[in-house]
C-alpha cells in the first residue's frame, strides 16, 4: 500500500510505502559509539583543549556560592576544535573564474556540551532540559548579531546513524554567511503560500492537524507536536508554537515553560516507543538579518534514523517513508511517560 504525498511547504513528493495494517517494530540495538570517560574530549572540554567556555550554566542542584563557580557547570558552550567554518574579521568577497564561483568559508562553529557522559536530552530532568534550551537561545542571539552571519543553525546528532562522532551528548551551532539552499526553499514555499492565501502555511497545518487529531502526538497551552502528513523520514516529529511567531529567539516568556514541557514529553515518548533511536534534530527559524519573514513560523524538527537511504532515495531524491505518519503518531501518542 503505497501513496505519494506532497509537502505543502517545499512542494516535495514523499513516497509512503508501508503495510498500513502492520504495526512497525523498533528494535533496540547496542549501536552507540562507546567512549570511555577517561578518553572523552567532552568530559572536561577545557582539559581537552577546547578553550574557555563562551557561555555556561550551573547544575540545577548547585546553590549559594557554588552557582558562581565554573566547576559546577551543567551545560557549557565552547568553540569547535575542528570547525567547518573559519574565524574572520571581514566578510568574504565572491571570486569568479570562468564557470567557477567561490568565497571564503567564514563563520562560527560551536559545541554545546552537557555534563552527564551518557544521559542525552531524552533522559534529562525538566530543569536540566530547560538549561539546555535556554543556552540554545542565548547563543543564537549572540551569533545572530555577528557581522557576516546570515543564518544560524542549531542541531543535534544522536547516535552513529545520525552522524555523531563522539558518544558524549552534545549539540552544535553553526553561523553561516549564506542562507542554505534547503532553508531558502522552505522560506520561499512559506512566502508563496502566504502570497496566495494571505495566511501562514504552518498556521494552516496546525489548524488542520488540531481538528483531525490523527497525527497529533502531544498538545499543551502553547505548543503542538505532530507527525507531518508528508513526513520525510519514518516517525518524523515537528513541534510548533500554536501562536504564530517567525523567530525562535523571540519566543514569549509566557510560552517558555510550555516549550520545555513539550520537548521533554516528546523525547520521553520517542525513547519509550522507538527504543531510544538515533536521531537528528534542528531548530528552523527565520534568518536574523531581515524583517521580511513575517510569513514564516519557527519549529523544532526531529528526524529518527530508523532506516538508511538506498537507490530510490539517492537516485531520485524521493524520500521513502516506511511507516504511515498516522501510525507513527498513534504509537508515540500511546507511549506513557
Amino acid at each position: 500500500m503505497s501513496e505519494f504525498r506532497k509537502d505543502i511547504v517545499s512542494g516535495d513528493w514523499i513516497l509512503v510505502a508501508s503495510g498500513s495494517a502492520k504495526r512497525p517494530h523498533f528494535l533496540k540495538e547496542d549501536r552507540r559509539k562507546k567512549t570511555s570517560i577517561k578518553k572523552c574530549p567532552f568530559e572536561d572540554p577545557q582539559k581537552s583543549g577546547n578553550g574557555d567556555a563562551l557561555f555556561w550554566r550551573p547544575l540545577p542542584t548547585a546553590s549559594g556560592e557554588n552557582r558562581e563557580k565554573f566547576s559546577s557547570w551543567f551545560v557549557q558552550v565552547v568553540k569547535n576544535k575542528f570547525p567547518i567554518l573559519n574565524p574572520h574579521k571581514v566578510c568574504p568577497v565572491t571570486v569568479k573564474n570562468g564557470s567557477e564561483q567561490s568565497f571564503g568559508g567564514v563563520g562560527f562553529h560551536e559545541i554545546v556540551v552537557t555534563r552527564n557522559h551518557a544521559r542525552s536530552l531524552g533522559f534529562m530532568t525538566r530543569e536540566e532540559l530547560k538549561l539546555v534550551l535556554e543556552t540554545y537561545r542565548e547563543r543564537y542571539r549572540a551569533l545572530s548579531s555577528e557581522k557576516c552571519v546570515e543564518y544560524v543553525l542549531i542541531y543535534h546528532n544522536n547516535g552513529l546513524k545520525a552522524g555523531a562522532t563522539v558518544g558524549h551528548p552534545h549539540s552544535q551551532i553553526v553561523a553561516l554567511p549564506i542562507i542554505p539552499t534547503d532553508v531558502k526553499r522552505s522560506l520561499d514555499g512559506s512566502s508563496r503560500y502566504y502570497e496566495k492565501h494571505k495566511r501562514c502555511v504552518h498556521c494552516t497545518v496546525i489548524k488542520d492537524e488540531s481538528r483531525a487529531k490523527k497525527r497529533v502526538i502531544y498538545k499543551n497551552k502553547h505548543f503542538i507536536v505532530i507527525c507531518p502528513y508528508a513526513s520525510h523520514v519514518s516517525a518524523e516529529i515537528r513541534l510548533f508554537p500554536i501562536t504564530h511567531n517567525p523567530r525562535f529567539e523571540d519566543m514569549h516568556e509566557a510560552q517558555y515553560d510550555s516549550f520545555v514541557e513539550a520537548v521533554r514529553v516528546v523525547f520521553a515518548k520517542l525513547n519509550k516507543a522507538l527504543h531510544d533511536p538515533d536521531y537528528n534534530f534542528f531548530i528552523h527559524t527565520a534568518p536574523p538579518k531581515s524583517k521580511n519573514y513575517k510569513h514564516y513560523h519557527w519549529h523544532f524538527e526531529i528526524l529518527p534514523r530508523t532506516n538508511i537511504w538506498g537507490g530510490v532515495e539517492l537516485g531520485t531524491g524521493i524520500e521513502v517513508v516506511r511507516i504511515l505518519p498516522e501510525n507513527a503518531a498513534k504509537i508515540l501518542r500511546a507511549a506513557k511517560v
